[in-house]
């Protein structure tokens, strides 16, 4: 009887099964890692795509920034000149407006002019045949916005009319008359002395005008 040896064929057979095995293994490993440097790559990607974003705002932050400082210094600027405008409005104001209370103090103290000044003065209820010779003043002081007139004039009517005057004008405010009385003054534009009456009359002053216009009745 003859008799066969199987076992080299099984021991074979199991080497055989025991490679492919690691092969299979290996290549498993393989697909594992393929995988995981796909994903590692895509990932990557979505980073530095990520990252560009992030730089990206952080520029745009910097020129909003830059903005936001720029836009604070320019109104940081304004501010500051308008301030010095201001000051050279008030130095201005305070240079000018003393010359045009005086103007039109003048103007109030002066016949009209022409038909022009006339018809003006008219419209102020202001007497245009009233002779202002007959009113002097001796005294004109002005201390934080109030001012304080003296002087003497030939009766009470002129001093009705001088202060009738004031009221219309565009540089005094809320005058009134202190007191007007009996006086004998030694004379103003060349008058000689005699029989006169004095009187204060006091008020608010504005060098500020509400415009530039020329005062009717002003001289230059």
């Amino acid at each position: 009887m003859i008799r066969v040896n199987l076992l080299p064929i099984k021991q074979a057979r199991r080497r055989s099964a025991g490679r492919t095995q690691l092969i299979l293994f290996v290549l498993l490993l393989l697909a594992e890692f393929g995988a995981i440097g796909v994903i590692y790559m895509i990932h990557s990607e979505e980073l530095g795509n990520k990252q560009k974003q992030v730089a990206q705002h952080n520029v745009e932050v910097n020129v909003a920034n830059k903005e936001v400082s720029d836009h604070a210094r320019l109104e940081a600027e304004e501010s500051t000149l308008r301030q010095q405008l201001g000051v050279l409005d008030d130095l201005e104001r305070n240079r000018t407006g003393p010359v045009r209370v005086f103007d039109e103090l003048q103007g109030i103290l002066s016949p009209p002019r022409n038909e022009e000044d006339r018809f003006s003065q008219l419209q102020k209820n202001w007497n245009v045949e009233w002779d202002t010779r007959r009113l002097w003043l001796e005294k004109f002081s002005d201390k934080d916005k109030s001012i304080e007139l003296e002087g003497f004039a030939g009766n009470a009517d002129d001093v009705a009319e001088f202060l009738q005057r004031l009221t219309t004008a565009r540089h005094f405010n809320d005058m009134q008359l202190d007191f007007v009385q009996t006086a004998t003054a030694t004379g103003g534009q060349g008058q000689a002395a005699a029989r006169t009456v004095q009187f204060r009359i006091t008020g608010k002053i504005s060098y500020q005008a509400a415009d530039d216009k020329a005062v009717a009745g002003q001289g230059t």
